[in-house]
């Protein structure tokens, strides 16, 4: 857009940009300055009105001095060319101190005087010397080459020669106020001369070509330095009076603010143009010859013969020859730069072609009626068409119909004015391909004879446009099963709400959770019941009406939400059918399979924020999975006080972790027959601060189901591991005593047993074959695979295996034989029966039949009588347990009862060679085990052995 600016706006930029920094404004002030002292030096009489021309040469020299030190200050300087700056500043300092001396210390026959006023004019060289020669070795990015070394010893030599001819030779003292002694004189003419060399051979200096003006102005301003110097030594030396304002001296300072100011141009510029870095610098090139030609010219002026004479002659032909040299050389420059520049321009030319060939993008000129007259090749990638056979049509017929009238608007509007550029997005239809998504920026070229148009970029964003959609599709919707998901849901809740309030109409809120995923998932892997879930979730959306929200939360959760509702009756119509729907086998490629469902049922009340809805709709299906699963409920106040201690009693049980509350009793197991003590069980109870002791029923189904009952079997297993192990190591009686702890479904599923029972065991030192594990039928049944590799597991570590509630669940022989069983646990309900109905020891005996053709040994739970007792050993039940015989307690309290002395008498007479069964009863030889016949547990009697 600069270049649609008028003229006066682009001068005031230039301007405010010149004075941006103080540079600039050293410029102004050192050539005002000079301009004033030149005035002063040309028009009589100046002095009168207090216009002193050396007052405004020394004015203009500080304002070089500050130039130069502010460039000696800039950060995007390197070093040497920083030092290089500070050091021309030094020179000229030391210069004006010089001349202001001597033009005080005027007065005839003050020699002393003047020597010493002239020693700072004298140290300008050394100064001087150091300024350039930093600046040379500040150009170092290239090494100096044999080329360079040989144009600086012929430019010095010629230079050298040149002021050797043309200086006066003979500078003795004179009687002139302004004299200086001849032998300073001397060193002072010869010094200046060499930082003119030294001037000269920075000109030479192509590498730097970069630095330009910078370095060219540093340069010819030290050359007019040391020449205004030479000017006023070769005056001095004819006798003459120096004028009061040197023009070559005060250009000098000029060319010193200019050269600091393009320092700084250059820092903000970072780079050259690339033509003027390649190009190198011209100057530099004719400066040899240049130099050569002057001496030429020197040498023909000082001949004083005759024009006969052959030195005449030869001063000719080398003047002559110097200067065709030096036109050849100006002209081969001029050629090579013309070369340069056409080959940098080709090879620009043959880049930009590169890039427009092979860049996504395609780059399109349409004129003012929206008709293209420039296509790059890559265009027949977007419009599906060679690009000349776009040439001459519109842009607005080749993108869809319903974009047309919108792109018309953008060109009308949006780049309306010189300069202007906006972007807009269009579809271009490809025939039966998908349109194409393409994003136009677009320039208002119109003005510029190049163009002629409107200048625009198109971009094919049709698969980052897929992408967007999809990644939205992703943040909004389940992957596995396309439903929406819980941010979705609750953006749809929320609306839904707001809708309720101000049309009246009802809002549910249905939670689902699959009921016996988990089984599925961990039975038949995950690929399984991913189409568990996806079959699922499509019988659900049939369940449901075509207007409503089904979403998964993740897992085995949905959610369904119902709008627009006028009455209760068709959410619970529907709550029936997913129930329903759900229920049914899923007809998997060979799996049977079923997980059913439970419901939970919230509707909006007129104050029920979103996050209220959820939770009841969630404490409502969690109701439902209490009643048995598979049903809907309706949530009701009540069951959110029910959540709220379920909740509490949570954070009670971790606080009771924390600070050791629960504590393990233990439930004897006796064999039958004789009494005596075989094991004991271990039961959690939990030593409340403020409700006292508490059963486990009452904190274990909370404990299950929020996930503690890992932490809390963990802890069970270990510390009745080293309970046991020391109490049978203080009781010679108590080895071999076993110790059987409960395993729920929720530690075989979320916990990693087989550790925990090898820690446990590794921990108290207990021999494994004391450890029993109990598992709940229904346990087994429902993990299948995972359960048979955990048991196999603790088999090879030598623990026993016991089914508890034996007989209650959907028992199959087919896991008795698959599983490495050890012991059945009767359930007390078959032992109830025993003493109540006539028939009731059927089930009894056939459990304790199974158990004798299968090898394993049965325990009887919840004896309470002598009679169920009795019947037990005759239908020939080995071992019991119940509160006929114990009620739990500590191991400590089982020290002194009768189960414990019958086994200490029992202890006392094993013979060597005594084994022991899966419940710990004692077997010597090949015998049966050992039992004593008594008629009751409180009577003794004769002891009896079996053969085996």
């Amino acid at each position: 857009m600069n270049g649609t600016q008028p003229p006066a706006a682009r001068l005031r930029a230039a301007v405010a940009q010149w004075f941006d920094q103080p540079s600039g404004w050293y410029v102004l002030l050192a050539a005002g300055l000079a301009a004033a002292a030149m005035l002063a030096g040309q028009v009589p009489g100046a002095t009168r009105y207090g216009f002193s021309p050396v007052l405004a040469t020394a004015s203009t020299t500080l304002a070089a001095i500050a130039a130069a030190w502010w460039a000696g200050r800039l950060e995007g300087v390197s070093a040497p060319r920083r030092l290089a700056w500070r050091w021309l500043g030094v020179a000229l300092l030391v210069q004006i101190v010089g001349t202001l001396a001597i033009a005080t210390l005027e007065s005839p026959g003050a020699w002393p005087l003047h020597s010493w006023a002239a020693a700072p004019k004298f140290l300008f060289f050394p100064c001087a010397a150091a300024a350039a020669t930093a600046m040379l070795l500040s150009t170092r990015r290239q090494p100096f080459g044999a080329p360079f070394w040989l144009e600086a010893l012929l430019v010095a030599l010629c230079i050298g020669a040149v002021l050797w001819l043309a200086l006066p030779r003979d500078l003795t003292p004179f009687p002139m106020p302004t004299a200086m002694p001849s032998v300073l004189a001397a060193w002072a003419v010869t010094l200046d001369a060499a930082v003119l060399v030294l001037a000269a051979a920075l000109l030479l200096r192509r590498s730097d070509w970069r630095g330009w003006p910078g370095v060219v102005l540093f340069a010819l301003g030290l050359v007019m330095l040391s020449g205004s110097r030479l000017m006023e030594a070769i005056t001095v030396a004819g006798h003459g009076t120096p004028a009061p304002v040197c023009p070559p001296y005060l250009l000098a300072l000029v060319a010193f603010a200019l050269a600091a100011h393009f320092e700084y141009l250059r820092t903000v510029r970072q780079a050259p143009p690339m033509d003027a870095a390649e190009r190198g610098s011209p100057l530099a090139a004719l400066l040899p010859y240049a130099a050569l030609m002057l001496a030429g010219i020197t040498l023909l002026s000082l001949h004083t013969g005759s024009r006969d004479e052959p030195a005449h002659v030869i001063a000719w032909v080398v003047c002559i020859a110097a200067g065709l040299l030096f036109a050849r050389q100006a002209l081969s420059a001029a050629r090579a730069i013309a070369v340069q520049t056409g080959l940098a321009r080709r090879s620009a030319e043959a880049r930009f072609a590169a890039l427009i060939r092979n860049t996504a993008d395609v780059i399109a000129v349409v004129d003012a009626q929206g008709s293209f007259s420039y296509l790059t090749p890559t265009a027949e990638r977007i419009f599906g068409q060679p690009p000349q056979e776009l040439i001459g049509r519109k842009l607005a017929a080749l993108v869809a119909l319903e974009d047309r009238a919108r792109l018309r608007e953008f060109f009308a509007r949006d780049l309306a004015l010189p300069g202007a550029a906006a972007h807009v997005e269009a579809r271009i239809p490809r025939g039966d391909e998908k349109h194409r998504i393409v994003e136009i920026h677009a320039s208002n070229m119109l003005q510029e004879p190049a163009i002629g148009g409107f200048l625009l970029n198109l971009r094919d964003h049709t698969d980052r446009k897929g992408m967007e959609e999809q990644l939205k599709r992703l943040a909004l919707h389940d992957p596995l099963t396309l439903l929406a998901n819980r941010s979705l849901f609750r953006d749809r809740l929320e609306h839904a709400v707001a809708v309720a309030r101000r049309n009246g109409r009802g809002v549910a809120v249905l939670f689902v959770d699959l009921d016996n995923f988990k089984q599925v998932n961990d039975s038949h892997g995950h690929a399984t019941g991913d189409r568990v879930l996806h079959r699922s979730a499509q019988r659900l959306v049939k369940a449901t009406r075509n207007g409503d929200t089904v979403a998964r939360f993740g897992g085995d959760e949905f959610a369904v939400l119902l709008e627009n509702l006028t009455g209760k009756d068709q959410v619970i119509e529907i709550a029936a059918r997913i129930v329903e729907a759900l229920q049914g086998p899923l007809e998997l490629t060979g799996n049977d399979t079923r997980v059913g469902a439970s419901v939970g049922v919230a509707f909006a009340g007129p104050d029920d924020s979103v996050e209220e809805l959820l939770r009841n709709a969630d404490v409502a299906m969690y109701a439902s999975k209490a009643r048995g699963k598979g049903c809907y409920t309706v949530h009701e106040p009540a069951m959110n006080r029910a959540a709220s201690e379920r909740q509490e009693m949570e954070a009670e049980i971790a606080r009771g972790l924390e600070q050791r509350q629960f504590l393990i009793h233990y439930l004897p197991t006796v064999d039958l027959r004789s009494g005596y003590l075989l094991g004991v069980e271990a039961l959690l109870r939990w030593q409340h601060p403020a409700r006292g002791l508490i059963g486990p029923m009452e904190f274990l189904p909370v404990a299950e189901r929020s996930g503690q009952i890992v932490t809390l079997g963990r802890w069970v297993l270990a510390q009745a591991c080293r309970e046991v192990r020391v109490w049978q190591a203080r009781l010679p009686e108590g080895r071999q005593v076993r110790v059987s702890v409960n395993v729920s479904a929720v530690q075989l599923a979320q916990s990693d047993i087989c550790a925990d029972v090898e820690n446990a065991l590794r921990i108290s030192s207990l021999d494994a074959g004391n450890l029993a594990i109990e598992l709940k039928e229904s346990v087994l049944m429902q993990n299948g695979e995972d359960a048979l590799a955990t048991l196999n597991q603790l088999r090879k570590l030598g623990v026993r295996i016991a089914i508890d509630d034996f007989g209650t669940g959907l028992s199959s022989l087919s896991y008795l034989h698959r599983f490495p069983i050890d012991i059945l646990k009767i359930d007390r309900s078959f032992v109830e029966q025993l003493d109540r109905i006539e028939d009731g020891a059927g089930l009894a005996r056939a459990i304790i039949t199974l158990g004798e053709t299968l090898g394993l040994e049965v325990v009887a739970e919840g004896i309470e009588s002598e009679q169920q007792q009795s019947r037990l050993v005759e239908l020939g039940c080995v071992a019991g347990q119940g509160y006929y015989y114990s009620r739990p307690a500590m191991l400590h309290d089982l020290e002194d009862s009768v189960h414990m002395l019958r086994r200490r008498t029992m202890a006392d007479t094993l013979p060597q060679g005594t084994r022991f069964t899966a419940t710990g009863r004692f077997v010597v030889g090949d015998l049966h085990p050992m039992d004593l016949s008594f008629a009751s547990t409180g009577t003794s009697g004769p002891r009896r052995i079996e053969k085996e």
